[in-house]
């Protein structure tokens, strides 16, 4: 699969079964405003309706992910009638709502500043994928504002509540090493790699078994709020869902036959 094609300042292209996401506004940092929050949307739900993309890449040209929110066309935002601001946003944070439902998984590949509404986007993704040097923050008090964008709930449950009201409150900025360690990203690469690393790794993911990959994600994001007894019937019946998929059977054969399976999503 080769395809490739702009949606405002979000490009979308499609090869080896991965489909790449990327902000480019590389002169604001790939910050984030109305017709980004938009693209990334369209993109996403086109990305899971097209049978050939088994993975998503999320990431940022020019070096970073996203600073965030367009600070360029805040005030004028911050304009707004408060019932008008409050809509705005969160018709914007639906992206997050898309991200987290697609059967598929995303990979954020994050060089540079992931920082604000560019983390809460990293954090709706399944997997992060930093680099070492890589600067990440909940900055929003930097600028006398609360977090949006899903980062109570979304970093909560990365890093654990304690450490989230640390991040949010202190404004702190941590790079990918600090931010690997306490849980905020899956993976940390030295920075020459990053971007090779994280779309090697969304290739290893869209050679997986796509029914059981849309399980294991639907069920981790359950599980959050669900308690174990609801879970371990969940489970069940995930699990009886797979057994009758030809995807088990071929994973069977590659098993026995000491070769690569080849799934195709049945």
């Amino acid at each position: 699969m080769t395809a490739a094609s702009d949606v405002e300042t979000v490009r979308y292209q499609g090869r080896d079964r991965v489909a790449t996401l990327t902000i480019d506004r590389p002169a604001v940092r790939n910050a984030l405003g109305p017709a980004e929050w938009r693209a990334l949307d369209q993109l996403a739900r086109r990305a899971e309706a097209d049978p050939e993309v088994r993975a998503l890449v999320v990431t940022g040209a020019g070096g970073n992910f996203s600073a965030g929110g367009d600070l360029k066309s805040m005030p004028e935002r911050l304009a707004l009638p408060r019932h008008v601001r409050r809509a705005e946003l969160l018709s914007d944070a639906q992206v997050v709502l898309t991200f987290r439902a697609l059967q598929k998984p995303i990979v954020a590949i994050i060089e540079g500043a992931a920082v604000g509404a560019g983390l809460s986007l990293a954090l709706a993704c399944a997997v992060r994928i930093a680099a070492s040097n890589a600067r990440l923050g909940a900055v929003f008090h930097k600028i006398g504002l609360t977090s949006d964008f899903g980062m109570s709930w979304l970093l909560s449950r990365a890093v654990g509540p304690g450490r989230a009201m640390d991040l949010l409150m202190s404004a702190e900025i941590v790079d990918g090493t600090r931010a690997e360690a306490i849980g905020l990203v899956s993976r940390v690469c030295a920075p020459e790699q990053v971007a090779s690393e994280g779309h090697a790794y969304a290739r290893r993911l869209a050679d997986g078994p796509p029914v059981a990959m849309a399980l294991t994600k639907g069920g981790l994001h359950r599980a959050l709020e669900r308690e174990l007894a609801e879970m371990l019937a969940w489970e069940a019946d995930a699990q009886a869902t797979c057994s009758k998929s030809d995807d088990v059977q071929e994973g069977l054969r590659a098993f026995g036959e000491k070769r690569k399976p080849e799934f195709r999503g049945r």
